[in-house]
Order: C-alpha cells, then sequence, then structure tokens
C-alpha cells in the first residue's frame, strides 16, 4: 500500500467527483471560509443541455434539510417534498427534494434528502423507477447533489430516461446528524439510504411509481448501487429490483486503494472519518497516518476538489493505515460487494479510467464471476473515470436498451457476458 504515495494531478483528482463539482462555488464550511454560497437561493430558474458545469453552485442547506422533532422510526417514511425550484435542469424535466427516515444499519436511524426527477408531460399511468446513487462529491451535507444549481449533473442518459417516461429518484445518502458525515464506502448505509428514497418517492402525491427498479451508480454510487442489489431483498422486499448497473465501480475498496495510492491519499481521509463514527472499532486517528492527520481534519469539511488536492499536498505518502490496521483493513474488506445479487447485473467500465483502474474491475469481475454471480461486464473504449458518464457516450445506448428490456420483463442470458463499446 505504500507505493509513491506521490499527489495526483488535479485533474486525476477532477475525475473521481461528480462532475458537477469540477467548477462549483460551494458553502463555506470550516476549513472552506475563502469561498461563498448565495445567500438566496440562484438568481434564476433555466433549462440547459445536459452536462453542462459551467457557473454551478451549490446554495447552504436550509430548514428543509432538519428533521422533525417527532420523526417516525419506520424507515422510508416521506417527511417532507417541495418543487426544485432556482435550479438548471435538462429540457423536459421536472423535479422535487424529499425528506425521509432511513437507517445507516440496525442501531443508528437517519434521515436523507433526494432528488426526484421526471418527464415535465408525465405519460399516462405509473411510471417505471431508476434509482440513483451519485459518485464522489464530499462527506458532509452541505457537499450533496440536491443543494447544486445543477443538481441532474453527472446522470448518464438523463435526457433519454426522460423521454421513456422514467422517473429518477437520487438520494444524497443519509446523515445519523446534522451534517455529517454520511456512511461513505459502506455498503450497508448506502444502500438503505437508496432503498428508502424509492419507498419514500412513491409516497408523493404528484407521482404514480412502478414497484420496479432498475439500479443505477457511479464510482462511490457504483459501489453503493451493487450493495442497494445485496440489501435489497432483505431490507426493502418492497422495492422489487429488476436491475443493477455500476459504473467505474469502488466495488473492492481495498483492492482500488492499493492499486491507486493517489485515490487512497486523496479520499482516505473520507473514508477515515465514515468508518469512525459508524465503526465502533475503527478510531479517526489511529486510521490515518500521523503525518496526515492535520490535513485529513481538514480535508473531511471540503468538497471542492481543488481544495482536497491544495490540502493533500502538505503530507507525503498514503494518508490511511490499512496496512498495519486490522480493524481498518477488516472493515474495507467487509465493505467489497461480494454477496449474491439476484437481480441480473451490469458491470461498465472505461478502458482510460485512471481511477477505478480497470485492472481493478477486471479482478472484481472475474471473482464474482467465478462465484457464480451474472454479470454482463462492458468496456467503454477510450473514455476515462467521468467520460463514460458524459453527455454523448457510447454507454447511452445500451444503457437505455438494457434498462428498457428489464422493466418489460425481457430474458437475460445466464451467466458472464462481456461486450465492448
Amino acid at each position: 500500500m505504500r507505493g509513491s504515495g506521490r499527489l495526483c494531478p488535479l485533474g486525476f483528482l477532477l475525475l473521481f467527483f461528480m462532475p458537477f463539482s469540477l467548477s462549483c462555488q460551494q458553502s463555506p464550511g470550516p476549513s472552506d471560509s475563502s469561498i461563498t454560497a448565495p445567500k438566496n437561493g440562484f438568481s434564476s430558474a433555466k433549462s440547459a443541455t445536459q452536462g453542462t458545469t459551467a457557473s454551478i453552485s451549490v446554495r447552504l442547506p436550509d430548514a428543509f434539510y432538519d428533521p422533525p422533532m417527532d420523526r417516525p422510526s419506520k424507515p422510508g417514511v416521506l417527511l417532507r417534498s417541495e418543487p426544485l425550484k432556482d435550479v438548471t435542469l435538462p429540457p423536459g424535466m421536472q423535479g422535487w427534494k424529499i425528506l425521509y427516515t432511513t437507517t445507516v444499519d440496525d442501531r443508528t436511524p437517519a434521515t436523507a434528502v433526494a432528488t426526484v426527477f421526471a418527464p415535465a408531460n408525465l405519460p399516462a399511468g405509473s411510471r417505471p423507477v431508476i434509482t440513483w446513487d451519485h459518485g464522489t462529491v464530499g462527506l458532509e451535507q452541505k457537499c450533496m447533489p440536491s443543494l447544486a444549481s445543477s443538481p441532474a449533473n453527472g446522470i448518464p442518459a438523463i435526457s433519454r430516461a426522460m423521454a421513456a417516461g422514467w422517473v429518477i429518484v437520487a438520494t444524497d445518502y443519509s446523515f445519523a446528524e446534522k451534517d455529517g458525515p454520511h456512511p461513505y464506502i459502506i455498503g450497508e448505509g448506502e444502500a438503505r439510504a437508496a432503498l428508502d428514497a424509492t419507498r419514500a418517492a412513491h409516497q408523493m402525491k404528484e407521482l404514480k411509481l412502478d414497484g420496479e427498479t432498475v439500479v443505477w451508480g457511479h464510482s462511490q454510487g457504483g459501489h453503493a448501487a451493487l450493495w442497494t442489489g445485496i440489501v435489497g431483498p432483505r431490507y426493502a422486499p418492497d422495492v422489487k429490483i429488476v436491475g443493477v448497473v455500476a459504473l467505474a465501480p469502488a466495488a473492492n475498496p481495498t483492492n482500488v486503494l492499493e492499486t491507486n495510492p493517489g485515490v487512497a491519499k486523496l479520499l482516505g481521509p473520507y473514508i477515515a472519518a465514515s468508518y469512525s463514527r459508524f465503526y465502533p472499532d475503527i478510531k479517526f486517528e489511529q486510521a490515518l497516518r500521523p503525518d496526515a492527520l492535520a490535513a485529513a481534519r481538514q480535508i473531511v469539511n471540503l468538497c471542492e476538489p481543488k481544495k482536497v488536492s491544495a490540502v493533500a499536498a502538505i503530507f507525503e505518502g498514503p494518508s490511511l493505515t490499512m496496512d498495519t490496521n486490522k480493524a481498518l483493513a477488516a472493515r474495507l474488506t467487509q465493505n467489497t460487494a461480494d454477496r449474491p445479487i439476484s437481480a441480473p447485473v451490469v458491470i461498465v467500465q472505461g478502458t482510460s479510467d485512471v481511477v477505478v483502474l480497470p485492472a481493478a474491475t477486471d479482478a472484481y469481475v472475474n471473482e464474482r464471476c467465478a462465484a457464480g454471480q451474472q454479470i454482463d461486464y462492458w468496456k467503454i473504449a477510450g473514455r476515462d473515470h467521468g467520460g463514460i458518464v458524459h453527455p454523448g457516450s457510447p454507454l447511452e445506448d445500451p444503457l437505455i436498451a438494457w434498462t428498457t428490456a428489464r422493466f418489460a420483463n425481457q430474458p437475460i442470458a445466464k451467466g458472464c457476458t462481456q461486450k465492448s463499446f
């Protein structure tokens, strides 16, 4: 794990974060005081082409994000909803924010916010649902996609999904206390937030939704999507998962970190903070190397990739002690998505990805196929970590076709297949 530990080039880091964070103005935090955010929302509502990242900002969390004092203990209960206002969406879309109950594990109740997207002109009848799990944007609530001025950025083929009449339910992940952290790279917690978001969306008066869903996720969200497929039948049997698509997934966190010291250095503080909050045997100070500790305390409060990169330059080498900390190593192994998924699964990997390396995904797919898991493995030629979800990606046609087939309950071949696009 020691590797070179050298700092990744900035462009490399940007690939790991969700596309909307490339040029956002994050809300100020304890270590982010030089950045300002609008106090009263955004200046205007407008429509734009999917994938635009210019002039994207992030508003501060408001009272909508505060859970009620008398919130129910049952997970998946819709607490409140409101239409999206003063945001930029692709043409032909409408959206809402919802606050709902969830759990991180059997001992930890939480609430979460999700963004729900639907066609502006809803077709008659109940609508199929895409459950979307987003990639890394930070650890705290202030970083989450529902607060962005373009909250749909990073969701692949979203205009095609709207044209098909689908509804997308996009969780921010869950928060057991105000501000966070959320259960970052904790499969059970990520999955529960996604499943309960879909449950809560079914309670919206504005929508009539099918009981079936296909789960999509990218990067951290790819990890979450796989875990949603694993956890769903046990935790939320009322949510019928008919397909799982994991794009450049951090499926085996240990392997992803060991094969990419740059990613391990930059995102290690997020893992240390999340694991020390939700696992009693993990201590933040012990999960991080002494040389990295001061920087890590700053990084966990940051959302903006440039600032994370700058702070990480303070220390040399890796940030985590996973090579000497047995408890940390065991928890990372515990969060490998290596349990059966009953629904059909697609894994997607860009051949030019320098964040989740193709070799790491190859190894994961080979291991799961050997264990008897059905997987369709798609390789997208020449696409990097973010490029596989950008508008116009070769992924769009097969993704929409495969998802359409799952909603139609078409049969799928057993075993494992591989295709290139």
